[in-house]
C-alpha cells in the first residue's frame, strides 16, 4: 500500500514539472543591455543552485516548502531559457516576454544585492 501511494505521488510530481516547464500567457515585457542580460542569467543560475542545493542536502525541509521551492526553481529555469535565445541574437539589447510568474521571479532578483 504505502509503494502504491509513494508511485503516485511520484506521478503527481511529474506531473507538476511538465505543467511548471510551461509559460503562461506572456503579460510583461523587459528590455535590458547585454551586460544586464548577463548578469541576470548569473543571478538566476546561482539562485537554482542554491536553491537546490537547500532542497536536495535539507533533511528537515517540509514537503510543502520543497515543492514552492522545486516550482521557483522551474519558473527561473523558464526564465533562463529566455535570456539565452535572445542574448544569442546579434542585438545590443535583450527583449524579455514574461509571463506573471517570472516577471514577479526578475523583479525579487533585480532587487538583490551582490553577494545575495
Amino acid at each position: 500500500m504505502k509503494e502504491m501511494y509513494l508511485r503516485y505521488m511520484e506521478f503527481l510530481i511529474g506531473e507538476l514539472h511538465k505543467e511548471w516547464e510551461i509559460s503562461g500567457s506572456e503579460t510583461e515585457k523587459v528590455v535590458l543591455t547585454k551586460d544586464e542580460a548577463n548578469e541576470l542569467k548569473r543571478k538566476v543560475m546561482l539562485n537554482i543552485v542554491r536553491q537546490q542545493d537547500g532542497i536536495d542536502n535539507n533533511q528537515n525541509i517540509m514537503f510543502t516548502e520543497s515543492i514552492k521551492m522545486s516550482k521557483d526553481n522551474f519558473i527561473m529555469l523558464r526564465i533562463i531559457k529566455k535570456l539565452l535565445v535572445e542574448i544569442k541574437k546579434e542585438t545590443d539589447f535583450v527583449t524579455l516576454n514574461l509571463d506573471k510568474d517570472e516577471y514577479e521571479k526578475y523583479t525579487s532578483l533585480v532587487k538583490l544585492k551582490e553577494g545575495d
